[in-house]
């Protein structure tokens, strides 16, 4: 409320300010229709008639206390509220040219004077046409100021019409003086330096001329359009620099004009301090204040299309949660399909009946076996179905000798046994295929809907767009000679930004580029892509935040003696956000057979961290597909994904030995663990997160390293002791390391090598 109340006052001082300059300011001393016509214009556009009408009021009879000026007010005042309150009782709406009569009758008290005591009829008539057109003209402009708020982009005619009304505020100002000097020369320099840092010079180079046609229409020196014009020339080539330097430079050229060229027909040590004093207010603006004025006189519509950016980013976040959704429908539609194995007694219930069908039903002893005799024939069939389950078959040793006793059909029996059973192990068998396939694909789908859900959570993030700071690299890269069509800036969040700047051919590798971008987003930027833009000789550069580390790395690997080629196999990929992926693999064994398994589960890793799903979804659905294989294809996973932005990694190990972190002086070691991928389904990978520091090395191994040493301790010591800081020379000394203490390579050795900077 308090808020609300400070912005109406401000509001309505600033049109009491109006009036009293627009009062003083005149056409050829003679004509002031410029404050009637400001009063029209803003009861046209609706202002309150109880406070603009006497704010007008007052402000006509401190510039002009007389009866002429008395007569003249009352009368506006008078017909104005008749004519408003009239219409509003009947609510009938004032039409344009009817309001424009009540403006010529509402002048009829300055018209009396003119004609009947002044004897100028002329000029009378003259004032009361000024003031309509001016009321006209002005409340265009007050039209998308004030009622539709229009402020982010002004057509053609409130651009033209805004220039009038400046036009008139500088004849006032130059009418009023100040210990002798004229007021304009205390708003002239701050309006040309504040329209510079907003606009293009000729912008500004057209306002200089505004207010210099303003001075001249009031009857002043025509040769003060010059030194406005020099001014606005001069605030345009200092565009970019540090606001002081600016307006330091405007002082020099305005004792040059005054005391040297003598420009202005009278020149005092006044009219210098306000100069300086109007200049140096603009060094004191806000940044805040900045940016609402960049909003105000803003002559593109970005505004409009960054407001859609952010709106067509939320119809997709809608989008991307939809999908999600059914993904996780369909997800819990293939759960819900999954059958599940009978328990063993269930098994055995259902086998006994089919063993009493195929065997027993035609039998002249049945009524004796499964009913007398019931509860022990049970049990025989029970211990003999156990046997086969367990064993793969029963025999007729298995059979008690009170049943081969009494019964006849036992070899028969035992072979029905036997044969169902098979059948039974052959059904679970693909059963456990059938639901494992099913566990599979709904885990998938569960990865999908996590990675739509995800996707969601960051496209609902509205873009954070900063006009002002895209304008002041636009003008600091001119300062440097560095030419820009454009600059787009938006963060995505806190901590990360994005730049997009349109620059010249020539001026592409300029490495002032990231030092300027750099200074003014207040954190280190690096540049991310160079592209063609369609518009011939200019480029378009992405630069975005720089992480905090860089990563080089090294590769060694030996094959086994005796195969052909090498089990191991493994990547090192770059992921979305300054993310590396390193992946080791080593497959069962040695040959075609163990590299064709890990070449398998390393390009499984691969795309499944490329298309950005979890950890645990990643290695669950690998270990699944390789265990679906009937073969046992068995292989050690060795994960590190490396963090460059917030300096961390991620070791996820399956049956992968373990791994060191060499730093300074110490070494940190990474044990491994669990079962390799492919031999349980629902094995659970080790997980361990690190901090990473600046000259960090990670050293990740197959087993043929690890085991060419006698234990992990002198593994650990053997690392800790190198000394070179090349990641490919560490690694081609572990292996040969490794190579010598086994005598030759009884295994597949692999070796990755990572080492970490800091760039900041």
């Amino acid at each position: 409320m308090q808020e609300f109340f400070v912005r109406k006052s401000f509001r309505y001082l600033f049109f009491f300010f109006c009036f009293f300059v627009l009062w003083n300011a005149s056409i050829w001393g003679a004509l002031h229709p410029f404050a009637i016509g400001l009063a029209l214009a803003l009861v046209w556009c609706g202002e309150k008639l109880f406070l603009v009408l006497p704010i007008f009021a007052l402000a006509s009879l401190l510039c002009n206390f007389s009866f002429a000026q008395v007569l003249g007010v009352s009368v506006f005042i008078v017909i104005i509220a008749l004519a408003c309150g009239i219409h509003t009782k009947l609510k009938k709406t004032i039409s344009f040219p009817l309001f424009a009569f009540y403006a010529c009758v509402a002048q009829g008290g300055f018209l009396a004077y003119d004609i009947f005591v002044s004897n100028q009829v002329l000029f009378g008539v003259l004032e009361v046409i000024c003031a309509v057109l001016f009321m006209w003209a002005t409340k265009t402009i007050s039209s998308s100021l004030l009622t539709s708020q229009n402020i982010f982009k002004l057509g053609t005619s409130e651009k033209i019409f805004g220039l009038v009304f400046l036009g008139a505020m500088a004849s006032g100002l130059y009418t009023i003086t100040l210990l002798g000097v004229p007021l304009i020369f205390l708003f002239a320099p701050f309006l040309i330096l504040l329209l510079t840092s907003l606009q293009k010079i000729s912008a500004t180079t057209l306002l200089a001329s505004v207010l210099g046609i303003g001075v001249c229409i009031s009857g002043g020196n025509g040769l003060l359009t010059t030194p406005f014009v020099i001014w606005a020339i001069i605030a345009g080539a200092m565009c970019g620099a540090p606001k002081i330097l600016s307006v330091m430079s405007l002082l020099v050229v305005d004792l040059v004009m005054g005391y040297g060229l003598g420009l202005y027909a009278e020149y005092s040590t006044v009219q210098f301090i306000f100069t300086a004093v109007s200049g140096f207010a603009f060094c004191l603006l806000p940044k805040d204040v900045l940016h609402k004025f960049q909003e105000l006189f803003s002559l593109s519509n970005d505004f409009a299309m960054r407001n859609v950016v952010n709106q067509s980013r939320a119809t997709l976040c809608k989008r991307l949660w939809e999908l999600s959704d059914t993904f996780a429908e369909m997800d819990y539609v293939f759960r819900s399909m999954i059958k599940g194995g009978m328990t063993k007694e269930e098994v055995k219930f259902f086998l006994i009946n089919e063993v009493k069908d195929k065997v027993c039903t035609d039998c002249p002893e049945r009524n004796i076996c499964h009913r007398k005799c019931h509860t022990e024939t049970s049990s025989v069939l029970q211990n003999l179905i156990a046997s086969a389950l367990e064993r793969g078959k029963a025999t007729l040793l298995d059979a008690p000798a009170y049943l081969t006793t009494r019964c006849g059909r036992v070899p028969r029996l035992v072979s029905e046994i036997n044969s169902l059973t098979t059948q039974y192990r052959k059904y679970a068998s693909a059963m456990n295929n059938i639901d494992a396939s099913r566990v599979l694909i709904a885990d998938e789908l569960k990865g999908l809907s996590g990675i739509f859900k995800n996707l969601a959570t960051e496209v609902n993030k509205n873009i954070t767009f900063d006009k002002a700071r895209e304008n002041q690299i636009i003008s600091e890269l001119a300062f440097n000679n560095i030419t820009c069509a454009d600059a787009l800036i938006y963060e995505e969040n806190l901590n990360f930004t994005n730049v997009t700047l349109i620059v010249k051919k020539q001026d592409t590798q300029n490495q002032k580029i990231e030092e300027i971008v750099s200074k003014i987003c207040r954190s280190k930027m690096a540049l991310t892509k160079i592209e063609s833009s369609k518009r011939a000789g200019w480029n378009v550069l992405s630069l975005s935040t720089a992480p905090k580390f860089a990563m080089t790395f090294g590769s060694a690997s030996i094959k086994k003696d005796t195969s052909k080629v090498s089990g191991d196999a493994y990547s090192i990929i770059k992921l979305a956000h300054d993310k590396f992926l390193l992946a080791l693999c080593d497959g069962m064994g040695s040959g075609e057979n163990a590299q064709k398994t890990a070449s398998i589960a390393i390009s499984l890793v691969e795309n499944f961290y490329k298309a950005g799903f979890d950890n645990e979804i990643i290695l669950s659905s690998v270990n699944k597909l390789l265990s679906l294989n009937s073969t046992d294809n068995f292989t050690a996973l060795d994960i590190c994904v490396l963090d460059m932005q917030n300096g961390t990694l991620d070791f996820i190990k399956m049956g992968a030995p373990e791994s060191f972190i060499k730093h300074t002086d110490t070494t940190t070691k990474i044990l491994g663990g669990t079962l390799p991928l492919g031999i349980v389904q629902d094995a659970e990978p080790v997980v361990i997160k690190q901090i990473i520091s600046n000259g960090d090395f990670v050293f990740m191994f197959t087993d043929g390293i690890t085991e060419s040493f006698e234990t992990e301790e002198m593994l650990e010591d053997f690392i800790n002791n190198l000394s070179s800081l090349n990641p490919q020379t560490l690694a081609d000394e572990v292996i040969k390391k490794a190579h010598t203490l086994s005598g030759g390579a009884r295994d597949d050795m692999t070796v990755l090598v990572a080492k970490i900077f800091s760039l900041k």
